[in-house]
Parts: structure tokens; sequence; C-alpha cells
């Protein structure tokens, strides 16, 4: 068998396996191997990925499924592996923070994973604390001997001196035995409060475990007694209970101590009624579907039949048959939905990428469209100014100032965009500049008039189909239709336009105009301002 051995140091800790496997061992040194492994990566990959290789490789949620209250222990589980998801999606980036993180919510009493909903069928195991609030057809209250309250004080509060005294290693304050017996009272009081909200949590019906002798005194659901034990004088007689079987036995104790029998104190099985109005059932335990003591608790399986090895082959071989068709078929799925169904980029990458590919002309599909370029820079170096960072300056003082601006608007745009941009007051006034050489030119009072007639468009977003099926998207600097003709006019501020460069913003122009034109029917022309 091979042993395991602990190596490195206290941070650096492992599981080695050394000597000869023994084959009855054989699936401990397999046990021993998924922890070896998981516990070597658990740095290198998810926290919720090493709970979800654990689950999968130790096949632990049929284990879980097969224990009582299987479903909810399974939930539970699962539950730890979306607290896994939330630790990382919250910064965490070690397993052993999130194991420290998972005691401290352990401790802190959170609440289990709901496994049905409030409206679904189906029995839920709660605290009173937690049905507050809720209402159900069926209650059944548990745990007949949990005390009502403490006999003696653990702590005394004082909310307005903003005191609280606490006994601590059995030591108590002198405070605390001063206002025992108040403490103690309000204990009380806050059991009979629990009691209550227990017992009105039930709509159609309430199951109250109960001694037929006499009341336990104590217990938490003593405060019902009154409502429950009728008159002793009428305690030995019985009305019978409509919609319940007919009871025999006039004993509503299944056992007692050297087979004592029932005495004038014991409640008779049947419908009590109540001065108030109201009937109470007491169960014979002897009854069919009565009290079953040491019962063996079910497993959580429903289907039997489906475990069970005397099945016969052509019913396995069915079920392998339709696993493998699922199987076949999520594969399918997955290969399918890995592949992107739409293919998206944007009017640059689109004119790089169409540029670069020498073998693929994308610009045939294109319409033929008229193309010019206008100079109209001032000659300067503009990169020192902040380069594309300039250019997004110029885009945007275009975009928002009128065509008829001033030097005064002109600036406060330019500057306000300058700030959020991070320019100097060089970049200011250069795009001031580059403005309005735009704006005094023809194209910019020829997109004026056409902005009075409101045929104009500034910073629009367009899309252009290929014929392929993929999806160019890109935003146009400044289109105007004049006399049923579309011009489209990209501006550019590069310091110098290489032929390929140029090359590659008649491509983007000519997307632009493609679009324009699918878009309105009319002819377009297109031209490149170099600013």
């Amino acid at each position: 068998f091979r042993i395991p051995r602990v190596l490195g140091g206290n941070s650096g800790q492992e599981l080695e396996l050394s000597g000869d496997e023994i084959a009855h061992l054989t699936p401990i040194a397999d046990a021993l191997r998924i922890l070896r492994e998981l516990h070597r990566q658990r740095n290198y990959r998810p926290v919720a990925d090493t709970i979800a290789r654990l689950l999968e490789t130790t096949r632990a949620h049929i284990g879980f499924i097969l224990r009582p209250a299987g479903e909810q222990v399974l939930a539970n589980v699962l539950h730890v592996a979306e607290l896994a998801r939330q630790y990382e999606a919250s910064g965490g980036i070690s397993f052993r923070g999130f194991i420290d993180e998972l005691k401290m919510a352990a401790e802190s009493e959170g609440a289990e994973a709901p496994i049905l909903e409030e409206s679904s069928d189906g029995v839920r195991l709660m605290t009173v604390h937690k049905a507050k609030g809720l209402e159900f057809p069926v209650v059944i209250l548990a745990d007949l001997t949990c005390r009502l309250s403490r006999d003696d004080a653990s702590r005394y509060t004082d909310v307005s001196r903003g005191f609280c005294a606490l006994k601590l290693s059995g030591w108590a304050p002198h405070e605390l035995h001063l206002h025992e017996a108040e403490e103690v009272a309000r204990d009380r009081a806050e059991g009979v409060r629990i009691a209550y909200v227990a017992a009105t949590r039930a709509r159609d019906l309430l199951v109250v475990p109960a001694v037929g002798d006499e009341p336990w005194e104590g217990g938490w659901l003593s405060p019902l007694s009154r409502a429950l034990y009728p008159e002793l004088a009428s305690r030995r007689s019985a009305a019978r209970a409509e919609g319940c079987p007919s009871f025999t036995s006039k004993d509503s104790v299944l056992e007692r101590p050297n087979d004592e029998p029932a005495s004038i104190r014991t409640v008779c099985p049947g419908a009590h009624l109540f001065a108030a109005g109201y009937a109470v059932v007491w169960w014979d335990p002897t009854s069919a579907g009565g009290l079953t003591l040491d019962a063996t608790a079910p497993l959580g399986v429903r289907r039997h039949d489906l475990i069970v090895k005397d099945v016969p082959r052509d019913v396995v071989a069915d079920g392998r048959a339709n696993y493998d068709r699922w199987k076949l078929s999520r594969h399918e799925a997955v290969a399918s939905g890995s592949v992107p169904s739409l293919g998206v980029s944007t009017a640059r990458e689109w004119a790089a990428e169409s540029a670069a590919d020498e073998e693929q002309d994308a610009v045939a599909e294109l319409p033929s469209v008229p193309l010019a370029i206008v100079d109209l820079s001032s000659g300067d170096a503009v990169m020192h100014v902040g380069g594309a960072a300039y250019g997004l300056l110029v885009h945007a003082v275009l975009a928002k100032v009128p065509f008829d601006a001033d030097d005064c608007v002109l600036t406060a745009a330019a500057d306000a965009e300058a700030r959020m941009l991070g320019l100097t007051d060089d970049a200011v006034r250069m795009s001031v500049e580059a403005a309005k050489r735009l704006l005094g030119h023809d194209l910019g009072r020829r997109a004026g008039a056409a902005q009075a007639r409101r045929r104009c468009r500034r910073e629009t977003a367009v899309t252009c189909t290929m014929r392929d099926g993929h999806l160019v998207e890109g935003i146009v600097d400044l289109a105007f239709e004049e006399q049923g003709v579309w011009h489209v006019v990209d501006f550019k501020t590069d310091r110098e336009i290489d032929e390929a460069s140029e090359e590659r913003y008649r491509r983007q122009v000519a997307l632009y105009a493609s679009a324009i034109a699918r878009a309105t029917g009319m002819p377009v022309t297109g031209t490149i301002v170099k600013l």
C-alpha cells in the first residue's frame, strides 16, 4: 500500500504516495490521489471549480441524496459552491481564505439553502423564528421536552444606561444578581410569545405533541396546555372525531412504566369540545396509522426500482441508449453554442483586416463611391500635444459646436473637452484653429445649410451587414444631404497619412457611404478631410 507522507514546511504541505499497492486498499490510494491533485491546484483554479471537481470525482451527489433528508443535504452542499463563487466575485484569491469565511458563516448560524418555494407542496423544517410572518395549511410542533425558558439569567441589559452585565467563567456581576428575577420573567414571557407565534402559523390544522395523563410542565409548549386539556370531569368522555378513524381505545398514552393503567386524569381519544367554541382531537396512538416507536428512517430514494440489481437487460440497454443519446445531444449543443452566430467588428478593424488580406478584396462587395481628399491641415506637428487624444478633442468639438460658432464658443467647448482628456492649452488652441478651418470651408458652410434644413447628421452610428453575414459598426463624423445626394465627411488628424493609411481610410469611408446608400436609397459621395 502506498503510504501518505507530508512533505514541505507549514506553507507547502502536500500528500505523497510511496510503496507498493495492496489490491483491497486501492480505493484508499485512489482517494488520496484525488486529494493530492485537488490540494496542489487549489490556488491555481477557482474555488468553485475545486468543489465541483471533488463532487464530480467522488459522485458525492448520489451519496448525499440517498441519506435521510437527502434533498436538503444536497441543497446545502450546492449552496457551498455558490458561496465559493460569491467569494471569488468579491475579490477572494486563496482557498484558505474561503475556508475561513465558510467557518465564520457556519458560526453565524446561516439559514439553510431553500429547496421549496413558499407555495410548493412538501414538508419544511424550520425554527419558530424563521417561521415568523409565514403561514402553512398544516403545522406540526415538535420537541415537547424543550424548556420554555432558563431558570437563571445569563445577562442583564439596561438600554437607558448603555449597560450590560454578563456571566464570565461562572462568575456573575452583582447587578445581574439584583435583576435576575426580572430577567428570568422576561425570558419566560419571550418563551410564551414564541409558543404563540408557533401556534398561529397554522391555517387549517395544528398538530401538538402532548402527554395524555397530564401536561408537561416547563416545556416550550406548556403555554398551550390550557387550550389542549379539557376539564378534569370531562376527560374520560369524548365525541367521535369527524374525518378521523374510529378510536377503540380509551387511552391516549401508548406505553407507561410497569404497564400501569389509565387514570381519571388521562384524556380519552376523540373530539373534546371547549367552551370557547373550538374542538381538540386527541389521537389514539394504537389506531391505524397511529404512533410507531423506533421506526427506521426511510432513505431519500422514491424509486427503489431504479437501483435494484435484478433489472432486465433490455431495460438496462434502453436506459443506456437514452443516456448516450442525451450525452451526444448535449455535446452537439455545447459545440454549436461555442461557435459565434454573428461576427461583429468596428469599421476601423474591418478596414485594417481587409487591407491586410491581399487574397480577399473586401471592398469588392461595396458599391463604387466617388471619394475626395481635402487637406485643411496647418502643416504643424500635432502629436506633441496629445496624439490620439488630440484627435478625440477635435472630433468632440466639431460634433457639438454650431456651424456658425464664434471664437468664444469654440474655445469654451474645446477647453471643457480638453479638461476631461487631460490636454494642455496648446491642444485647445490648435483644436480651435482646426475647427475654424473646417467651419470656414465650403464643406462646413454646405453642412450648415443642410443643418438648417434638418438634413445633417454628426457623430452618427451606422451598421453594415456584409455578404458573409459579418456585421460592421462605425461612427460617421459628418453626413449631410444636398440636392438628392448624401455627402459623407470623415475627419483625420494624423500628422502624416502614408499610402497604407490612406488606403485604409478610403475603405472605411466607402463602408460608411455604402451603409448610408443602403439606408436612404440615394447616391453617396465621400470626403476625407485632413485637419
